[in-house]
């Protein structure tokens, strides 16, 4: 028997033999069910007021599925629409009518999203299908403002992602084309009124050129050029339609509000952040003007620029930190509703500005956990080549020792990590696995040159970014360097092969969702409506042209597939069949190659899916099942 042992008997024989009456035990509660986190009956979230401020409408469940609810603001009766599918609904807008609602829908996850018109007065009616073309992707362009019977959509050109934009009725489907694409067009810019008013378009491979067409002849013409590393999004018209609000980052490293002004190309800078890119901007459709941007350098900043609106809003943010946004006004922009977000949930408010009253709408589906969940919290290190790389560790309620370690590597790699609640993360520290999410080279939201340091860097510079932030937590005491996952969606799960190919020796075993195991494989198999699209050239730079031999022997060599041999842990492969952007053929020819090596690898296919957007509860429920055992046999309690 070992020293520590010898004392642990001795402890026991000296605890047995005291004579104080017992403490009372400590009851551990069992575990945050995963139906509390991804199959929430009491889900509600994404809730808008009508233009005419009569109505809410909201996203909430309904046997088994997400879909639109609405009541009167004058009365208590709720009605939840009646898709007749068995998808959920993610996102709605109100048409201008106050009556009818428009949203997307795809089928089983193949991406080709159609727009449907809904009425709420006939809330068990079969929605009409505004976009029925087989194999195309619709999204609704702009509600009119003006004119309550139509709707501006956008419909994409089969085998390509340009669109055309198209007038349609809502009551009768009957359709008009606005301006037909010249196969160029990248992105349209209409005013609240449907009017056409600016475009971007591709004038070369790695340029485009923002132009605004003439009133006086309907000529286009162009304002100022964008390389391939800048974009521009419209955020509103002034009222006089002279000046267009854009978040850019044309002539810039990160993006900032801007005013362009529509007859001589002038730009003007109305906020910008010192460290990372303005992500989101609201403007007034009364005055034109900005009311509000938001940041997200390590918590959310936000500048409201209506003294009043600031005020309203103010209390809501209380205690801090979190983030306030505006999810809608009414026509009047009396009545809004707002969303504060905190990491352990959300909430929903409507605000009066007339009175200046907040009334609660809904609590976060999670509150009666919430004494559970964990904070989330800002972090930065630097990366073994100087860069400074931020992010968020969650530990588990109450660590305090090194515990196990979940490296939660998100998708992209053009996306970012925020602060927040989220449900996967929250689930993994509720089973008690730090979780730590960094934003490595090539992530979104710090600026151009931080993206591009992520150029072909696929299984290097970026690998080794991740593989930093895995140092860091073992040296901060935070991880247990023996019991350290790597899991991640998309690039993500590319991301996951690679550390278990290129340094098996570093992770304890790692979760694979729809990610790609072959870069060659993944590029020549692409989406027919990348063809020609803006994502053409930028792939090319990222990650090269699988037509060039030594680009494609490159790319062999930053892929997992071939490195098979070299895992030596568990591996659990999830991909949906349907999906569009990395398809099944990249997790199955990866298994192929792990069960060919003789490796320890699990695969689940879920059969009515696509990349990750769950149309179907219960795809979640079956994938964080899996994910829960697996990780529970690799890393334990």
């Amino acid at each position: 028997m070992g020293r520590g042992r010898r004392r642990l008997s001795a402890s026991l024989l000296l605890l047995a033999g005291c004579t104080r009456a017992p403490s009372p035990t400590t009851v551990t509660p069992p575990p945050i069910p995963l139906e509390a986190f991804f199959a929430n009956r009491d889900t509600t979230y994404d809730h808008k007021v009508s233009p005419d401020g009569t109505r809410l409408a909201w996203i909430g469940m309904a046997e088994g599925r997400l879909t639109v609810h609405v009541r009167r603001l004058d009365g208590d009766d709720v009605v939840a629409l009646d898709t007749h599918s068995r998808r959920s609904i993610q996102s709605f807008v109100w048409a201008q009518d106050s009556r009818r609602i428009l949203y997307g829908q795809d089928r089983d996850g193949d991406e080709n999203t159609h727009v449907f018109v809904a009425d709420t007065e006939r809330p068990r009616e079969r929605p009409r299908d505004l976009t029925p073309f087989a194999g195309q992707r619709a999204f609704v362009q702009q509600v009119i403002r003006s004119d309550a019977e139509h709707i501006v959509v956008g419909v994409n050109r089969p085998r390509t992602a340009l669109a055309d934009l198209h007038r349609i009725a809502l009551t009768t489907g009957e359709r008009t084309r606005i301006v037909d694409n010249t196969g160029d067009v990248l992105t349209w810019m209409t005013d609240d009124d449907g009017v056409v008013r600016a475009r971007i378009r591709r004038e070369a491979p790695g340029a485009r050129v923002l132009e605004r067409v003439r009133p006086d002849s309907a000529r286009w013409e162009s304002l100022f050029t964008l390389d391939g590393e800048e974009y521009a999004r419209a955020v509103g018209f002034t009222t006089d339609r002279a000046g267009l609000w854009l978040l850019t980052n044309q002539g810039r490293d990160r993006y900032a509000l801007v005013r362009l002004d529509l007859a001589t190309g002038i730009t003007a800078v109305a906020h910008e952040h010192a460290v990372v890119d303005v992500e989101t901007a609201g403007v007034s459709t009364l005055t034109g003007q900005p009311l509000f941007a938001i940041a997200h350098p390590d918590y959310p900043e936000s500048r409201v620029f209506d003294a009043t609106l600031s005020s309203d809003l103010a209390p809501l943010g209380e205690p801090g930190p979190a983030e306030v946004r505006i999810l809608s006004f009414d026509d009047a922009e009396r009545l809004a509703t707002v969303r504060v977000s905190r990491d352990r949930g959300r909430e929903h408010h409507l605000l009066d500005r007339r009175t200046g009253t907040r009334t609660l709408l809904s609590r976060s589906a999670m509150a009666p956990y919430a004494d559970r969940l964990a904070r989330v919290e800002p972090i930065s290190l630097t990366s073994r080549d100087g860069l400074t790389l931020r992010g968020y560790l969650t530990r588990p309620p109450g660590a305090r020792a090194r515990v196990p370690m979940v490296l939660l590597v998100h998708g992209g790699p053009w996306t970012r990590d925020y602060w927040g609640y989220n449900g996967t993360v929250q689930f993994l520290a509720s089973r008690g696995w730090a979780v730590l999410q960094l934003n490595y080279r090539a992530s979104t939201g710090y600026g151009r040159a931080f993206v591009e340091a992520g150029v072909r860097q696929h299984a290097g510079a970026i690998h080794a970014d991740l593989l930093d932030g895995v140092r860091w937590a073992v040296e901060q005491g935070i991880a247990d360097p023996a019991r350290v996952a790597i899991m991640g969606a998309s690039y993500g799960g590319y991301a996951t092969l690679v550390g278990l190919t290129f340094t098996p020796e570093v992770f304890a075993c790692g979760v694979d969702l729809f990610g790609m195991s072959n870069l060659v494989t993944q590029l020549e198999g692409r989406p027919s409506y990348w063809t020609w699209s803006f994502f053409e050239p930028y792939y090319r730079k990222y990650y090269g042209d699988v037509s060039r031999p030594e680009d494609r022997q490159r790319l062999e060599a930053q892929s997992p597939l071939f490195r098979a041999a070299d895992v030596r842990r568990p591996v659990l492969v999830i991909h949906g069949a349907n999906d569009p952007n990395v398809k099944q053929r990249e997790s199955n020819q990866m298994v192929a190659a792990l069960r060919a090596a003789g490796k320890d690898v699990q695969y689940l296919v879920l059969a009515d899916e696509g990349h990750g957007a769950f149309g179907d509860p219960a795809s979640a429920l079956r994938m964080y099942r899996a994910i829960e055992q697996f990780l529970g046999a690799c890393l334990g309690p």
